[in-house]
């Protein structure tokens, strides 16, 4: 068996309410957020000029300790914390893709193909890291810690959108095996398109394919 790669998070035994990850970087641990901790996810997240209207409905669902079971399709709020920290030095969200499950839904799509996409893609929503701690691969501990999750879930491709004025931030996630698309060009999930996830004005997405 070869050594594990550097930062590579690895799945600690436990329930799912208590899983860690091993993610390489001294004195850090990576694991779920727990009850309480919404509005320290928020508040660092914050830090990266996040507008994201759900935000505090994550935050919500956090505090009660049901964000990972609110809704179809499998929800993450991994953090990190830090020996000697006062608070947690990183958060990243991941959940479903919304506005296509509704595009599904308002097209009246069969639950099965529903509940199928929910199941299999997944959105990296938000990732940050303490103004302090950056530089110091906690940022690449957490999106590794995402992809394993969902790896060991099933999943078929992951994707984040990402500000097309920030080139280095999608060569840093191609740097964690994410192909950039370019900018508005979409995710295409079937072969004839018909099915497929665009970014917002100004963005381009960045996918990593599990398959």
């Amino acid at each position: 068996m070869g050594r594990a790669k550097k930062n590579k998070p690895r799945r600690q035994r436990g329930s799912a309410a208590e899983a860690a990850y091993v993610c390489g970087v001294d004195g850090v641990a990576i694991r779920q957020a727990r009850p309480g901790e919404g509005r320290q996810v928020l508040d660092l997240l914050s830090t990266i000029d996040t507008d994201y209207d759900d935000l505090d409905y994550a935050g919500q669902h956090i505090d009660a300790g049901t964000y990972a079971t609110s809704g179809a399709g499998l929800r993450r709020a991994l953090v990190a914390e830090a020996e000697g920290a006062a608070g947690l030095v990183g958060a990243l969200l991941a959940l479903p893709p919304g506005r296509l499950l509704r595009r599904l839904q308002a097209a009246e799509a069969p639950r099965s193909v529903v509940g199928g996409v929910a199941r299999s893609i997944a959105k990296l929503k938000a990732v940050a890291v303490a103004p302090d701690r950056r530089g110091d691969g906690i940022g690449e501990a957490l999106v590794r810690a995402f992809v394993d999750e969902y790896g060991a879930a099933g999943y078929d491709v992951l994707y984040a959108q990402v500000d097309i004025d920030k080139p280095a931030l999608a060569r840093w996630y191609g740097q964690l095996g994410f192909e950039a698309l370019g900018a508005g060009a979409p995710l295409r999930l079937d072969p004839q398109g018909r099915v497929a996830i665009y970014p917002l004005d100004g963005e381009q997405l960045v996918v990593r394919d599990l398959t």
